[in-house]
């Protein structure tokens, strides 16, 4: 699993990046709010990224902060939200008003990016609101995709493909109480 890149910028693009590290060129996609922060080409850089692989083979994902890299993880766990849906919303908006909108129901932002419409809404928002109790969480509640990616990943890594992983995590009932062992107790305890 690749976390970070540091390197040489060698390739930049408004939503692409090539980073150079010990001579093989990594590219990534990134959103325009990263993009942006971005130093010139020749110049050192990290990013932290998010490794994805589907029907088109991998994908590198990189984000110059852990809030843009959480919210797309976040996002992206939704069924049917993509890593492009993902990358435009990012690229309109800061992480911290994206879950602030899931947290409120602003059905308008979301909609606002390219790539989500209202089913895509609706997922999002009926993902959430299944997960976290309305009146307890906070953004910061809402944005805590790093224990559901790592449990995601460690049902994969005892032996269930990733859409059981998947699957067991969207029917759970996750309140900003529980740890990664208390996810995996109650995603192991259903049926298969």
């Amino acid at each position: 699993m690749i976390a970070q890149i540091q390197g040489q910028l060698i390739s930049k693009e408004p939503t692409r990046v090539v980073v150079s590290v010990g001579g093989i060129g990594f590219e990534l996609l990134v959103p325009l709010s990263t993009s942006r922060q971005l130093p010139n080409c020749g110049e050192p850089v990290t990013l932290l990224v998010v490794f994805k692989i589907d029907r088109s083979g991998v994908q590198l994902y990189g984000f110059s902060t852990p809030e843009e890299k959480e919210v797309f993880e976040l996002l992206t766990s939704v069924k049917g939200v993509g890593p492009k849906a993902a990358l435009n919303l990012l690229s309109r908006w800061p992480p911290e008003e994206i879950t602030t909108a899931i947290r409120q129901g602003k059905t308008e932002l979301l909609r606002s990016a390219p790539g989500i419409g209202p089913k895509k809404v609706d997922a999002i928002l009926k993902r959430f609101s299944e997960s976290v109790p309305v009146g307890v969480a906070t953004p910061a509640d809402l944005c805590k995709p790093t224990t559901i990616a790592d449990a995601l990943n460690a049902l994969v890594s005892l032996g269930l493909t990733r859409k059981e992983a998947q699957e067991r995590l969207n029917k759970l009932k996750i309140t900003p109480e529980m740890n990664l062992q208390d996810i995996l107790k109650q995603a192991l305890a259903q049926k298969g």
